[in-house]
């Protein structure tokens, strides 16, 4: 499950390589214990000079525990790196994958290049500027226009030097074994937990029923006037009707 390793170019005549290349990778492991794995990874990671970026570990009673982590690792460790973190447990998975951007990456520097000649130009023109206002108005959109083209590209060059100097490994660790806590719940414990939540769960009952109470208040006149008319609606048939019995009666 080898994927293809970053191979570390020799700089020619003292310059640095001009190539530019983004790296990741993801490894997917089932290791023994999960706390011992993590300080093997937090260890590997201060010895490479990387950094955590993202983490989430789950731990649940009876189930095998598991964690996330995103790692950003500097490109000339990036291949040992994988290598060690691959023997803290049994690797399942392990990809690596790379993004020649070198071509782009110069495109980019060329357009960063000139869009400085035309900013610097339209500035230019705008100070010497001595004709129609229109004119003035039209050169000072333009170089809005330039300005705000040549950071966004400045922007994108810059994302891609972070990705290039820091490589990007996503890592999952699953324990072999169920989760048992160190304490196992007692009775107590577990009708204090369900008292507890069942008190959370009326309490967010409550706090929902009062905000539509409270939502309902603007609508109160309304309401009231449908419920109103309602009970003009159905008590009508009964006063129409009196009338007539009473009279049934009388005849009789």
């Amino acid at each position: 499950m080898e994927g293809p390793r970053p191979q570390q170019q020799q700089p020619a005549s003292g310059e640095p390589s001009r190539r530019k290349v983004i790296y990741n990778a993801s490894i997917d492991l089932v290791v023994e214990n999960l706390t011992e794995s993590i300080e093997k990874l937090d260890t590997l990671v201060k010895d490479h000079r990387g950094l955590v970026a993202q983490s989430d570990v789950n731990s649940n009673p009876h189930f095998p525990r598991s964690g996330t982590w995103r790692v950003r690792i500097p490109v000339d460790g990036f291949a040992d790196f994988l290598k060690q973190v691959a023997k803290i447990g049994e690797a399942l998975k392990d990809k690596v994958d790379s993004q020649d951007i070198t071509e782009k990456y110069f495109d980019y520097q060329v357009r960063i290049d000139n869009k400085k000649v035309q900013v610097e130009r339209l500035q230019k023109i705008i100070k010497e500027q001595t004709g129609k206002i229109s004119d003035l108005l039209e050169a000072e959109r333009e170089l809005g226009r330039v300005t705000t083209e040549l950071e966004e590209l400045k922007g994108a060059v810059k994302l891609w030097d972070n990705q290039v100097a820091l490589t990007t490994v996503d890592i999952v660790m699953s324990e072999r074994r169920q989760y048992v806590p160190p304490e196992s719940p007692t009775f107590a414990s577990s009708v204090s937990r369900t008292f507890h939540g069942s008190a959370e769960n009326l309490l967010a009952f409550l706090q929902t029923a009062a905000l539509v109470a409270v939502a309902l208040v603007p609508w109160s006149p309304f309401i009231a006037l449908a419920i109103g008319g309602l009970w003009l609606l159905f008590r009508r048939p009964a006063r129409q009707l009196t009338p007539a019995s009473q009279a049934g009666k009388t005849a009789s």
